[in-house]
């Protein structure tokens, strides 16, 4: 993890308790596709394609500056210019697909 990378992340551990970084949404749809695996579960493909959403959506704000998705929140940090989500957005966001993320 780059140097910027970690000042972000203290930064959101502080001041923005109530938002998370895209990086940090992929990583809990990531662990939940390894979860439903090792559960035996047929999730996986749903949380597969909650990812590929996810990041179409990002790339979408990204370079477009505005969510296909209505329910997810952002906004972009003025500091370090990123794309940070509030995780109560992201949780309802998944549970409106019928999945469960811990953020």
């Amino acid at each position: 993890m780059g140097a910027r990378q970690a000042v972000f992340e203290e930064f959101l551990g502080h001041k923005y308790a109530h938002h998370c970084s895209a990086e940090q949404v992929r990583l809990a749809i990531a662990e939940a596709i390894k979860q439903a695996d090792t559960e035996g579960q047929s999730l996986g493909e749903q949380y597969f394609a909650l990812l590929s959403r996810f990041n179409d959506n990002h790339s979408r704000i990204l370079y477009q500056g505005r969510s296909a998705e209505p329910l997810l929140e952002f906004c972009e940090h003025k500091l370090f210019k990123e794309i940070t989500y509030d995780k109560v957005s992201v949780r309802a966001w998944a549970q409106g697909r019928g999945l469960e993320l811990t953020l």
